[in-house]
């Protein structure tokens, strides 16, 4: 109990500020969240929180931030397929699913094939009799919808430019490496959205 109302729960930070609107502050907590769950190891609430954070920028019309997150989550979903298989087929196949979807919604098509290629490999290893319609019956191709001018909230480049490098720094911290980004990053660029507001 705790712990879902404990301020310093990114999640439900993260949910607080969508709620209210306030969907760039969302998209950093989500983000955020994001890079602390890959630390743990949890990839499926990872991705998770990834995909919550490009669905922000989608309703702040950032679409080109929307795809990378977009792209990022497919891959998250990727890697715990090949984490689990071992364990459970049936999560595999399910993060197989969400992969797919995410590399559509990615614009990444050749990843998504060979995505579905893997996720029809692994089903007809369960049932030989598996083929390619009930592998398309089974893989659901979510499109996002046309969004109006109306459903988009403008942001200015400054904005627009901290976006871009909160996206960054949280992709190279999932990368291995000695140089890790500024951990104040994320407080800089609140901060910065907030001065925008008033």
């Amino acid at each position: 109990m705790d712990r879902i109302t404990n301020e310093s729960n990114l999640w439900l930070n993260a949910i607080k500020m969508e709620d209210g609107g306030d969907y760039l502050k969302a998209f950093l907590f989500y983000l955020k969240d994001s890079g602390e769950c890959v630390k743990q190891n949890s990839l499926v609430r990872a991705a998770l929180s990834c995909s919550c954070a490009a669905n922000c920028l989608i309703l702040v019309g950032n679409l080109a931030g929307a795809r990378q997150l977009y792209l990022q989550t497919a891959s998250l979903y990727e890697k715990n397929a090949e984490n689990v298989i071992g364990n459970s087929v049936r999560e595999a196949l399910w993060s197989y699913e969400e992969a797919y979807e995410y590399f559509n919604l990615a614009c990444e098509n050749n990843k998504a094939q060979h995505t579905y290629e893997k996720y029809v490999s692994l089903s007809r290893k369960i049932n030989p009799f598996f083929g390619e319609k009930e592998a398309m019956e089974s893989l659901r191709i979510r499109k996002t919808d046309a969004i109006s001018d109306s459903g988009t909230h403008g942001t200015n480049m400054q904005v627009s430019a901290d976006v871009d490098n909160a996206i960054k720094n949280f992709l190279n911290d999932l990368m291995p490496a000695d140089n890790k980004s500024n951990p104040h990053v994320f407080r800089r660029i609140l901060d910065k959205i907030s001065e925008e507001k008033i």
